[in-house]
């Protein structure tokens, strides 16, 4: 067992010179660095399937056969959590407990224990934990499976005490160690950091120097995640801002599967930093099959219009999403004559989003909301689940009905420089679950798509769409599918005004026994200036269809589509496509085939 107090004197003095730097400048001592670099040099377009022996990823074969294991809840034998929590009804309502902060005896600077607090504003966390004797702060996680340990009390108690303090930015400082929570932290407070000791984007789990929040939660459809900034009265989420969360290893062990909730749920927080973070889902029971793991549980969400930045996070297995973009803004549903609100903006950068593999709505990046930027992003081996159809996308930007509010549509939404790779259907898709509204001004900037089991890039709803140097390849259906066909109604929205400048579309069609096209348009207003749709292979096929190295023979194709439920199908033909400047290498040249439906 790893005693951390001997370090914690050292550590909180150095902590006082990095509390005001909101950025990861500080931390990069390790040389490791986070997020994707994209290729310093451009590569061939041979060149980007040089291995000839990557397959499409598709699905991991769980077909939801047999039982899942035994899942104890903590509170049977927690003390800590105060007895059985209220069951959530079928509705996804559930009772209501009271929080850590309202039952920890004080309020505000009485919450603050002597000697605890530095001049400069820091709160040093240790004090505070109420673990039983003989059980210190440590690195060891046997130390987790003690009923009797809940850091939850002891950090709400922390985190009042620096509510109160007096300086520019309150900080709560947790030194290395594994901290035990059975309910979630709630930093309220504005100007607020919660941080731990510098992090390395290569940190393994239960490196004894990092701090790790381990969320046993008392009941997963309440209180499933490690940080929740959701300052409430009543029903309604009242606003905070300024609240910083920084260099935490997150290890989560269960989550809801009716009510949705996230490791580290952000709601309605203006200027929030999630900044430096290893989140991973790691069940108490080993292994665990994707059809088992709670089916609402995202990773790091920012909701009920909430704006800042997440940067160098690193969210591995998580079930439903591993960023998860919400919002309730939607400029087009104000009354007429009332100015819309203006969305808050939200950046991502730096961040890597693997194995995300539940059994419902598995993507990698989910963004439902206005105003957001993407960049140096790796996203990778989302899971597409066999039985329930859904999810398995890289990238997944889409209308939201919000209930009782009305859409949420995103819009203005900017990735770049980022990496979709093995994903179990699209690397992106771009869709709408409603027949007036659909993404608008989405501008994909040198983003590569490679080896998804579905399609490169799906676009089946959004207007002014620009693809600018977009590489895809090795995808098992189209490099890139652009589709209007909807069973919603023929006046809905879908493919708008679309614009590709330089695509590189190479060796796509994995998955396919006959020649496919590159890309495909079912879709009108679309324009393609320059780039190479290209099949590559290191020996000659053996015919024209049947190639060793995908089934990609042909370049674009542009064919018509219906809109419309099967009783009243309309037909629809492309209109106003522009293709000039586009090499060709080894398929076909653009064709317009007869009208098959």
């Amino acid at each position: 067992m790893l005693s951390t107090q001997r370090i914690v004197t050292t550590w909180i003095g150095a902590l006082l010179a990095l509390v005001s730097a909101p950025t990861g400048a500080a931390f990069a001592s390790s040389g490791a660095v986070w997020g994707y670099q994209p290729p310093a040099a451009p590569l061939t377009s041979c060149s980007l399937d040089a291995p000839y022996s990557e397959q499409a990823y598709t699905t991991d074969g769980d077909n939801n056969a047999g039982e899942c294991p035994a899942y104890p809840p903590p509170q049977a034998n927690a003390p800590r959590c105060g007895g059985p929590y209220p069951v959530c009804a079928a509705s996804g309502v559930c009772g209501v407990e009271v929080l850590q902060e309202n039952k920890n005896g004080c309020t505000g600077g009485g919450c603050c224990k002597a000697g605890s607090v530095s001049p400069d504003g820091v709160v040093d966390v240790l004090p505070y934990l109420e673990r039983p004797a003989g059980r210190p702060l440590s690195a060891d996680p046997a130390v987790d499976d003690d009923n009797e340990i809940d850091d939850s009390p002891g950090i709400a108690t922390a985190i009042e005490c620096a509510g109160a303090t007096m300086t520019a930015r309150r900080t709560v400082a947790f030194p290395a160690g594994r901290y035990v929570l059975r309910t979630p932290l709630r930093p309220q407070y504005p100007d607020l950091t919660l941080q731990g000791p510098d992090l390395s984007p290569d940190a393994t789990p239960g490196d004894p120097g990092t701090a790790t929040l381990v969320a046993l939660p008392c009941n997963p459809e309440q209180f499933p995640g490690a940080i929740q900034v959701s300052k409430t009265s009543g029903n309604i989420v009242q606003p905070v801002s300024g609240v910083w969360i920084r260099n935490f290893q997150i290890a989560l062990t269960d989550g809801p599967r009716t009510k949705a909730n996230s490791g580290v749920q952000i709601n309605n927080c203006s200027d929030c930093l999630v900044e430096n973070i290893i989140m991973r889902y790691e069940p108490l029971v080993e292994p665990q099959r994707p059809y088992c793991k709670p089916s609402n549980l995202d990773g790091i969400t920012f909701a009920v219009g909430s704006g800042g930045t997440i940067r160098n996070v690193i969210v591995d297995g998580t079930p439903k999403g591993g960023i998860y973009l919400a919002s309730a803004f939607d400029p087009y549903g104000t009354p007429p004559g009332t100015p819309p609100p203006i969305p808050p903006a939200v950046t991502v950068e730096n961040c890597e989003i693997k194995n995300i593999n539940g059994p419902v709505g598995a993507s990698g990046i989910k963004i439902v909301a206005p105003n957001v930027t993407v960049r140096n992003c790796e996203v990778h081996h989302s899971l597409l689940h066999p039985t329930s159809g859904s999810g398995g996308h890289g990238l997944f930007i889409s209308t939201q009905i919000v209930p009782n509010v009305g859409y949420a549509v995103p819009h203005h939404v900017t990735v770049e420089d980022s990496y979709f790779h093995h994903n179990g259907t699209s690397g992106v898709l771009m869709a709408s679950v409603v027949a007036d509204r659909r993404p608008e001004h989405i501008t994909l900037d040198r983003v590569s798509f490679a080896y998804n089991g579905n399609h490169g890039v799906h676009i089946q709803a959004g207007d002014e769409v620009t693809l600018r140097d977009v590489w895809s390849w090795g995808n098992g259906f189209y490099g890139m599918y652009l589709t209007s066909r909807t069973p919603l109604a023929p006046t809905s929205l879908r493919v708008g005004s679309v614009f590709m400048e330089d695509p590189l579309v190479v060796n796509n069609g994995l998955l396919l026994n006959l020649a496919a096209p590159g890309i495909l348009l079912e879709a009108s207003h679309v324009t393609i200036d320059g780039g190479e749709v290209a099949h590559c292979d290191p020996s000659p096929p053996t015919s024209p269809t049947s190639p060793t190295r995908g089934k990609q023979l042909r370049s674009v194709v542009q064919r018509c589509w219906s809109e419309g439920s099967n009783s009243g199908q309309t037909v629809f033909y492309p209109v106003n496509n522009v293709i000039s400047g586009l090499i060709t290498s080894t398929t076909s040249a653009t064709e317009m085939p007869a009208c098959t439906l």
